[in-house]
This record gives C-alpha cells, sequence and structure tokens, in this order.
C-alpha cells in the first residue's frame, strides 16, 4: 500500500491562489480512498455548499478536515458525459462554508483539475462491416468509413488510421477527420469481385492504443451512381423547449439513376434515441424533450441508399445545437450564522444592532447559463442589505439606516428574499423569513414642562414672595422596559439663587440683586446615561422701572421723526439746485459762431448767390475782429514732404495767415482772396481776374508726383484756366489737387495733426 500511495503521489499537486481557493491537478482513476488535501481548515467547521453536494460521491472531508477520494470510480470521460465538466479542460469546483466566528465566516474553494490518462483504447460501433460498389465506379470514387471512438481526449485521442493490405489494394486510406477509402485503380467484378480489407485506428499515448474494424468491399456492375447529399454537414440550432413530434429540418439527396435505382432511402444513428428521420422524406423530428443543462449538441450520422442492385448509399453529418432558454428558476439557500439551516423560525434582534450586524448567509444558484443563470437578489426593507461574498453568496447585514426603532414597531418584522435571473423573461422565487425586534436603551426622557417653549418667565420683583415655584417637569421615557430612574442637574447664567427637587420642580429660593434676564438650563438624565436639556428663560423685572421706560421711549420715538423731516427737505433742496446748474451748461453750450465762409465753401450755388455769401462775409470780418482767415495745412502719415492746404475761420485774438514768401497781408484782403478762389473753383468759372495773384499764399510745397498722378482726374466742373502768370496756375493747380483729395474721400491719407499757417 505504501508503494502504491508513493507512485500516485506525483500525480496530485497543489496550487493556493489564495486564501480561500486551492487547486488540485490529479489524474483520473486514482485509487480509493486518496488522499487530496490535508488538513484544509483547523477550526474544523468546513460544510458542503449545496452546489457541491453532488461531488460528495467523488470526494470524502473527513473530521480531520481533510480530502479523499471515495470508493467510487473517477472518471474523467464519465464526468464529460455528464456534463460536470468541460471535456477539454475538467474542473470540479468545491465549494465549503468555512465558519471561524460567529461573525466570520467565508467560502472556501477547491476546484479540483482532473487530468486525462489513456485508459481507453479506440473502438468501431461495428466489427465488421460490408460495402457494395458497382464496377464502373470512377477512378478517385470515395467511399466515407465509420469513425472510431475514443473516450480519451488530446494526445490520447485518436490519432491517425491504417489500412490493410496495402499490396493488391485498389483503395487507398485518406488521412481526415473521418476515415475514406478512395479508389486509385479501376475495378473489374470477372477479374476479381471483392476485397477484404481491415481499417486500425491508433491513438496518442506512449505506448498507443488501438482498435480495428474489418471490412468487406462487394464488386457489382448494375446500378452505377450512389446518393448525393445537398451538403456534407448539416447543423442546425434549436431551443431546448422545442416541441416534440415537430420537423427539425428535412434531408435531401439526389441519385442520378432512374426507377428503383433512384429511389432513395434515409435512416440515421442516434445513439440517444431523441430524433428520428422519415425514411421517404428525409423529414427529421424530435421525439423526445430536450434539456440544455444535460446535452448541449448532438451528432448524428445520416446514410442515404438507392434500391438498385446493388444497392448504393452516402453518408452525411448532422450537428444540433441546443440553445439555452430561461426554464430554471434561482434556488435559494440560506444559513444561520452559526451554519446551521435556516428552519423558518423568527430570529431575535435588538434594535440597538450595530451597523453591519450579519443576519443570514445566504446562497442563490440557478442552473441555466449565461445571462439565464445570472441571479440578483434583494430585500424588500432598506434597513438590510445583501452584501456580495462570492459568487452567488451574499450576508444579509445591517445597513444602520434607517435604524430599527421597537417603540413603533412592537411585532415580527416579515422580510422578503427576491432572487431572480436576467433572463427573458426573468424567472424568480421569493422566501419569507421573520426577524422578532427587542427593546434596548435608545431614547433619551422627554421634558414635558407646562410653559411653552421658548416662551419668557416673568417675575415681578416687588409681588413675587419667595420661595416661588417657576415650574415643574414631567418626564416621559419612550424606552418600555427601562427603569423610570432619573436625576436632575441645572445651570443659570448668570447666577440665582435656584432649586431643583427630585420631582423636576424648579424653585426661586431668593430675589437677586440684579434685575435682568437670566437663562436656566435643566439636564435630565436616565439610568442608561441618556440626557435631554430644556432652556427656560426668566425675566425678573421691577414695575416702576417698566413705566419709566416706556414715557422715555415715546418721547424718543417723536425726536426721531422731527429729524427726519428736516432731513428729506435739506436733500430736496440740493437736489433742485443741481438740476438749474445743469441746464444752465448745457444752454451755454450749445451758442456758436457762424461760419459762414465755411457754408459759402460747400454750397453748391450760382455766382450771385456766392457774391452775396462773400459780402456778407467780408462785412462779419471787418465787423469781427476776432474771427480769422486760416489756411490748414494736412502732412501725409507717408512722406512728411507731401502737404494739403485747407481753407477755414477759426477764432483766434493773435492768429495771423501767413504766405510761404514771409511777406504779412491785411486779412480783409487775404480772406477775401482765398474765398474768391474756392468761389470760382466750385462754381466752374473759367475765367479769373488776372489781378488775383497768388504771391505764394498756399505753400512752398506740391504732392508728391505718384499722388498726382493717382488723382489727376479731375471732376468736370473743374478746367484749366488760363493764366500768364505761372505761379498762379501753379497755386490754382494745387486747389485742384485738393479738391480731387477732397471728393475721392481720401482724408485717411493723412494725418490728423495739422499745421495752421
Amino acid at each position: 500500500m505504501l508503494i502504491l500511495f508513493l507512485l500516485i503521489l506525483p500525480l496530485i499537486s497543489a496550487d493556493h491562489n489564495n486564501n480561500n481557493t486551492s487547486i488540485i491537478y490529479i489524474h483520473e482513476e486514482l485509487p480509493p480512498n486518496t488522499l487530496l488535501l490535508q488538513s484544509i481548515s483547523s477550526t474544523n467547521s468546513l460544510q458542503w455548499l449545496p452546489s457541491s453536494y453532488l461531488y460528495r460521491i467523488y470526494f470524502n472531508l473527513n473530521q480531520n478536515q481533510s480530502l479523499y477520494t471515495t470508493n467510487q470510480r473517477l472518471d474523467r470521460e464519465e464526468l464529460c458525459e455528464r456534463n460536470l465538466c468541460n471535456c477539454t479542460y475538467c474542473v470540479l469546483t468545491l465549494n465549503f462554508l468555512q465558519t471561524f466566528s460567529t461573525n466570520n465566516i467565508s467560502i472556501r474553494t477547491i476546484q479540483i483539475v482532473i487530468e486525462d490518462i489513456n485508459d481507453h483504447a479506440p473502438t468501431f460501433k461495428q466489427s465488421f462491416i460490408k460495402l457494395s460498389i458497382a464496377e464502373n465506379v470512377p477512378i478517385g470514387y470515395e467511399i466515407p468509413l465509420e469513425s472510431a471512438i475514443d473516450n480519451d481526449y488530446g494526445l490520447y485521442s485518436i490519432q491517425n488510421y491504417k489500412l490493410h493490405p496495402i499490396i493488391n489494394n485498389p483503395f487507398r486510406l485518406i488521412q481526415t477527420n473521418k476515415p475514406v477509402l478512395k479508389l486509385i485503380e479501376p475495378l473489374d467484378r470477372e477479374l476479381k469481385s471483392n476485397y477484404l480489407l481491415q481499417l486500425i485506428a491508433d491513438d496518442g499515448g506512449s505506448t498507443p492504443l488501438s482498435g480495428q474494424q474489418k471490412i468487406e468491399i462487394i464488386i457489382t456492375d448494375v446500378n452505377d451512381h450512389p446518393p448525393v447529399f445537398d451538403r456534407t454537414i448539416y447543423q442546425q440550432s434549436i431551443p431546448e423547449n422545442n416541441k416534440i413530434n415537430t420537423v427539425i429540418l428535412q434531408i435531401h439527396a439526389n441519385d442520378r439513376d432512374e426507377n428503383e435505382n433512384a429511389r432513395l432511402s434515409y435512416s440515421i444513428e442516434d445513439s440517444s434515441s431523441t430524433f428520428r428521420i422519415n425514411e421517404h422524406t428525409g423529414e427529421l423530428y424530435l421525439i423526445k424533450p430536450l434539456d440544455y443543462e444535460r446535452i448541449r449538441s448532438y451528432s448524428i450520422s445520416i446514410t442515404a441508399h438507392d434500391h438498385g442492385i446493388p444497392q448504393l448509399s452516402n453518408y452525411a453529418q448532422l450537428i444540433i445545437d441546443i440553445t439555452d432558454i430561461n426554464d430554471n428558476s434561482p434556488s435559494i439557500l440560506i444559513t444561520n450564522i452559526n451554519g446551521s439551516h435556516y428552519d423558518s423560525q423568527p430570529i431575535s434582534l435588538s434594535e440597538c444592532a450595530p451597523k453591519g450586524t450579519s443576519l443570514f448567509y445566504i446562497y442563490a444558484n440557478d442552473e441555466d447559463t449565461n445571462e439565464n443563470g445570472r441571479v440578483r437578489c434583494s430585500v424588500n426593507d432598506t434597513r438590510l442589505n445583501l452584501v456580495y461574498l462570492t459568487l452567488n453568496a451574499y450576508s444579509l447585514q445591517i445597513t444602520g439606516s434607517p435604524l430599527f426603532d421597537y417603540e413603533a414597531e412592537q411585532f415580527v418584522i416579515n422580510i422578503e428574499l427576491t432572487c431572480k435571473d436576467d433572463g427573458h423573461p426573468s424567472l424568480s422565487k421569493t422566501v419569507l423569513f421573520h426577524i422578532l425586534l427587542e427593546d434596548c436603551n435608545d431614547n433619551p426622557p422627554d421634558i414635558i414642562s407646562s410653559i411653552p417653549y421658548n416662551e419668557t418667565i416673568l417675575i415681578s420683583y416687588e409681588t413675587t414672595e419667595t420661595p416661588f415655584i417657576i415650574t415643574q417637569f414631567e418626564i416621559e421615557d419612550r424606552d418600555l422596559f427601562q427603569l423610570n430612574l432619573f436625576s436632575y442637574s441645572f445651570t443659570v447664567t448668570p447666577s440665582l439663587d435656584l432649586s431643583l427637587t427630585n420631582n423636576g420642580t424648579l424653585i426661586l429660593r431668593t430675589m437677586p440683586l440684579n434685575l435682568g434676564s437670566y437663562i436656566v438650563n435643566v439636564t435630565v438624565a436616565d439610568s442608561g446615561n441618556l440626557t435631554n436639556t430644556i432652556s427656560i428663560p426668566i425675566n425678573i423685572y421691577s414695575i416702576n422701572e417698566t413705566m419709566s421706560s416706556r414715557k422715555l421711549r415715546m418721547e424718543n420715538i417723536s425726536l426721531v421723526l422731527v429729524l427726519s423731516f428736516f432731513i428729506i427737505i435739506f436733500i430736496a433742496s440740493i437736489t433742485i439746485g443741481i438740476c438749474f446748474l445743469i441746464g444752465f451748461l448745457f444752454r451755454r453750450k450749445k451758442k456758436s459762431p457762424c461760419l459762414c465762409c465755411y457754408s459759402c465753401f460747400n454750397i453748391q450755388q450760382k455766382s450771385i448767390r456766392n457774391s452775396s455769401c462773400e459780402s456778407m462775409n467780408s462785412s462779419n470780418e471787418r465787423a469781427d475782429s476776432l474771427q480769422k482767415t486760416t489756411i490748414e495745412v494736412l502732412d501725409d502719415g507717408i512722406n512728411s514732404s507731401n502737404r494739403i492746404y485747407q481753407y477755414g475761420a477759426k477764432e483766434a485774438n493773435d492768429l495771423k495767415v501767413v504766405n510761404t514768401r514771409g511777406i504779412d497781408r491785411g486779412d480783409f484782403s487775404y480772406s477775401e482772396k482765398v474765398e474768391r478762389y474756392l468761389t470760382h473753383l466750385n462754381n466752374g468759372i473759367v475765367g479769373i481776374d488776372a489781378n488775383y495773384s497768388d504771391d505764394g499764399v498756399y505753400g512752398s510745397s506740391d504732392l508728391s508726383s505718384d499722388r498726382i498722378q493717382k488723382f489727376s482726374i479731375r471732376p468736370p466742373s473743374i478746367i484749366s484756366i488760363p493764366s500768364s502768370q505761372q505761379h498762379y496756375q501753379d497755386s490754382l493747380k494745387r486747389f485742384e489737387q485738393l479738391y480731387s483729395f477732397v471728393e475721392h474721400r481720401q482724408q485717411a491719407a493723412f494725418t490728423s495733426d495739422s499745421l495752421y499757417v
């Protein structure tokens, strides 16, 4: 026995991912009572969870908290066939409830990975088969053969096929997922009417295991066209609640022969007997209920054969996938804190239980998969909360907000736990459990006073005799099972000679020296040291002082009203004076001199009106010596040598017009001369008196040649005026250039700074 254990020990290995999960790797076919994991828990508190009950036939948890195998044969292929584990990677998940203390439990998970060993040899459903082939089949004709079955997986499953004999055999084996015989030489029934072959299937073990099938091929010479299916592989998905005796799909094959040689019959190989096929029409029917949780797919071999002589047949593969529907409601398991099963009896809970106190442990499970198997649980009381522990495992705890209140709920509280899945439609299950509340000292005493809240007690100094009973309190405590023993204390600000008896009577023993307001804070404590405080304002007053203060108050009110009246009159007077001052300044600002010269310059009138305007301007200049004739010189911002001259009027006492030759001219004759030039220019008069000479009045600088060229276009009203005096022509040309600039709105080319000459 010791030698056997030493041989098995290398087959077992453990891996601890974390404190609550262990992974054990073992091989299948372990002997009974093999130790897998020793001393899982030191507290002797492991319990199987319901989700792992089905594994107890294979594993045993003894009193020492060690995990052993049982007498049940641990066959990986059987576990895969029963859908207890994945066929590719077989993992059994064992969940235990581990209790360390009343408030400390956890879910202990042990994952057992079962690795395959080469314990199954390949087998064929039939050890001997007969096949009929017409002698006129062409070279390359293929005959599908039955695949061998090996319950092992991976390398230990079927790896290759071999065909014997090779010599004097016109068939060769094609190595595919399914063995196929291929004709490589023409057949001749007269030379050889049958062939005996042997098909061998080998697996991939270190010492390969094999299975054999004998094949007899009979050569015929009549029916030469086998049936041909529409597809070599048919695939169909149906829900697990598909109705019985309904058509799933129809199989169809063709035969190019005629009459009996073309009449086909269909058959299937279904080991589960879940389906049947109509041999004449090829319609496939469901004859047993489906269960996705038990079997998720079916692989069926379909045969079509004709009725010729010899009979020809062909094969196709049908794969039927079962889809899950939400047909299983969640199952709920409730356990007490100590790990025992909840027996539907009410549990006791103190109303002062702290936040986070656990009441139950809840485990929910759904046999469906994906969303149909995803479970969500909730309770109908916000004072309780489900705390997630692990997959589908919860702890029912107190949230602490709002609190349980025994005084408001003196009865059994019914709690509904509802678990529902995420399927469509969703299925749910509800469990009812009961909580019996117990009282605790959680309410401070209530102080009941005959005096309204925050109302001041008035005590007359002259008429009150001491000791004087101020008030008496009544105490109530809402805690029903607490002793009605209360203690009293008080503080008073400022100091006052008071006393408070054990029955809640507040007494003023002597009158104070100082009159005024006092605040008395009375505190009452119950046997559990819960307190409550009430504030009582007291005003001790004198009757004589009260009458004097009222008279003084009336006199002060009269004085305030008189002062307010005079202040309003003063403010109104100031406002009216400011308004008159603003109006006076506004009227002075609107007065300005009449610039007749400027008006004569802009009005496009005939020469008669211009002459009258000139004479009026001359008379105004003689009458008012303050109005001076000016020429405004605008400098070009680009070139300081480029200037434009404008005529205007300015009010200045000391302003004189100076020409470029430095000769001082009289205001009247000079102004009149400039006005005459501008008037003739605006009215388009051709001839100008030669007596009016320029005398260099308009400056010594011209515009640059490029700007003269740019504004060389003159309006139709301006023409060249012939004159024998060249400087007169130059002066008129400058006026024309000025007019062109003004007419084309090019004033922006000059700076805002002006020189007055």
